[in-house]
């Protein structure tokens, strides 16, 4: 394969003197020295090894062999267009891969919108389900991109930083005449088994949700909605999961109510571990996403 001698710039600078007549004229339309245009042409008919233009005439007016090159210049210079039409679209049609945790309570519908807001923007979420230490280790390690959690009661590590998402309303469901006596105290739920959708639970996660000396670990959302039909315990639970459709499970009317159970989900990230434009488009996003939430009365 024979290499080329000659250069996008002397195609470009060729058929722009051609057009324009003079050196000057397009020296002033390619916004370049007079001197730069001359020595790309000049270098582009030694390459070739014949003259392109008569420069005996005023304006320069081309050679036989000059006619036949600029017709294909010109065809050269309409693909070179078209070639960097494409490569300038080329980012925008790969696709980013980003790895999301989540936990059990996060709602799925909003995770559903977040993908289709992201997807829309060339961004696609690997959605991976794992309680929150699981996450913070795969964070600092660099095995995945950013987290939606439950915020705890105290400070983050040095590691990682947070920004506030949303918050969920949590309430408590039970089997129907699993408490024969409403509204229901703390006594009698703390008397209860208590079903806990955690595989281990922090202290400052305990410290909100567990009131039962004896709870019933079960993290898979399908098992824990059998035991809770079944009347083999009680559980928090956030009430977008429309707990009180399952079969024969009802919303508990409590002595302290709803105060208290609302609670705030941040999205955790590692300072550095993606480019700085990307988190933002992903953090604007989340937000996006969940006053659409709002929006629509499902918060």
């Amino acid at each position: 394969m024979n290499l080329l001698n000659f250069t996008l710039a002397q195609i470009e600078a060729f058929a722009c003197v051609c057009e324009c007549g003079t050196l000057t004229q397009a020296a002033r339309k390619l916004k370049k020295d007079r001197t730069t245009i001359s020595e790309l042409v000049d270098y582009l008919e030694l390459d070739l090894g014949y003259p392109l233009f008569d420069r005996s005439t005023r304006p320069l007016t081309l050679t036989d062999a000059g006619q036949l090159l600029y017709r294909q210049a010109r065809l050269f210079l309409h693909e070179a267009q078209a070639f960097a039409q494409i490569a300038r679209q080329i980012p925008q049609q790969l696709s980013t891969h980003v790895t999301l945790c989540y936990d059990p309570f996060t709602p799925r519908d909003y995770l559903f919108r977040l993908t289709r807001l992201l997807r829309g923007r060339q961004i696609q979420l690997d959605l991976i389900l794992c309680e929150r230490g699981q996450a913070e280790q795969w964070l600092e390690e660099g095995l995945a991109d950013i987290g939606i959690y439950q915020a705890m009661n105290r400070s983050i590590n040095d590691k990682l930083q947070w920004r506030a998402v949303g918050s969920i309303a949590l309430a408590v469901y039970a089997k129907e005449g699993f408490f024969p006596v409403k509204p229901v105290s703390s006594l009698q739920l703390a008397s209860c088994t208590q079903l806990i959708p955690f595989q281990s639970m922090p202290p400052w996660l305990a410290q909100r949700l567990q009131i039962a000396d004896r709870t019933l670990r079960v993290n898979e959302m399908a098992m824990l909605e059998k035991l809770l039909c079944a009347g083999d315990g009680w559980a928090f639970l956030p009430v977008h999961f429309e707990a009180e459709s399952w079969e024969n499970v009802e919303r508990i009317e409590t002595e302290f109510g709803d105060s208290g159970l609302a609670h705030p989900l941040v999205a955790l990230s590692r300072p550095g571990h993606i480019a700085q434009p990307l988190l933002a488009q992903l953090l604007d996003a989340m937000g996006e996403a969940w006053s659409t939430k709002i929006q629509a009365g499902q918060a």
